[in-house]
């Protein structure tokens, strides 16, 4: 049964995620499983956060992304997703759908390969998807994700969100628009306060980074991302992570 969106002050994404951070650092956030290799990785907030500091560093200090620049983000349901999302966001960067408007790229090597021209942008990051966030050479013109952000600070004291909450964040969406969408979609999976959300959709269109991402940070809950999933696992995997909803 749906849930009413929680009443919450509008906020966007950055203090979504600050909030939820400063609640519970050391508690399992963004947990993925990929069925067709076994891979398991668990990130807490805490975790997390080092992750979107690098980020954000590799946009505002390497490449230099000022505030409302573009950036085009397409990838399969992944755990890396969550630190690049959020560290555009924070960097006041908005995340866009079409790579022809955007001037930095992140993706998963064949996907990017297909849609940009490298020599273009200010930036193009092939986004390894082998477990541990190993690297893997990336394509010609593009720089590997992984060992492009790891030399980066990981001070989270240092980053501050970029961009106030008008700002588009996402396809045209503001930050508070987002933040709105966010306990909707959470109200729409039954997500209740604290919720766990086991998903295992695939992500096709920013919505669903809106519902798998963003709604677990708005009603401090977590995620439980499944790549490639195995039916079969569906049950007892959502008993052994204590999921609250299943989508």
């Amino acid at each position: 049964m749906a849930l009413p969106p929680m009443p919450l002050p509008p906020t966007g994404p950055e203090q979504l995620f600050a909030a939820r951070l400063a609640a519970d650092p050391g508690g399992p956030l963004v947990t993925f499983y990929d069925d067709a290799t076994g891979e398991r990785a668990e990130l807490s907030a805490k975790s997390l956060a080092n992750w979107v500091a690098k980020t954000h560093f590799l946009l505002v200090d390497e490449l230099g992304a000022a505030v409302g620049d573009r950036a085009f983000v397409r990838l399969p349901v992944h755990w890396l997703a969550a630190p690049i999302l959020l560290g555009c966001w924070y960097a006041g960067l908005e995340v866009v759908t079409d790579p022809a408007t955007a001037t930095i790229a992140f993706g998963d090597a064949d996907s990017l390969s297909a849609l940009i021209t490298p020599d273009r942008l200010n930036g193009a990051f092939a986004v390894s998807l082998l477990s541990m966030a190993r690297p893997s050479t990336p394509p010609p013109g593009m720089a590997d994700y992984a060992s492009s952000v790891r030399p980066m600070p990981d001070s989270w004291a240092a980053v501050r969100a970029q961009a106030g909450p008008g700002d588009a964040a996402l396809a045209g969406r503001s930050r508070a628009e987002l933040g709105e969408a966010a306990r909707q979609a959470a109200g729409e999976l039954g997500l209740g306060p604290a919720g766990r959300l086991m998903w295992t959709a695939a992500w096709t269109a920013p919505q669903d980074w809106i519902a798998s991402l963003l709604a677990p940070l708005a009603v401090g809950g977590s995620v439980v991302l499944v790549r490639n999933p195995d039916p079969a696992r569906g049950t007892a995997r959502g008993e052994a992570e204590h999921a609250t909803v299943s989508h």
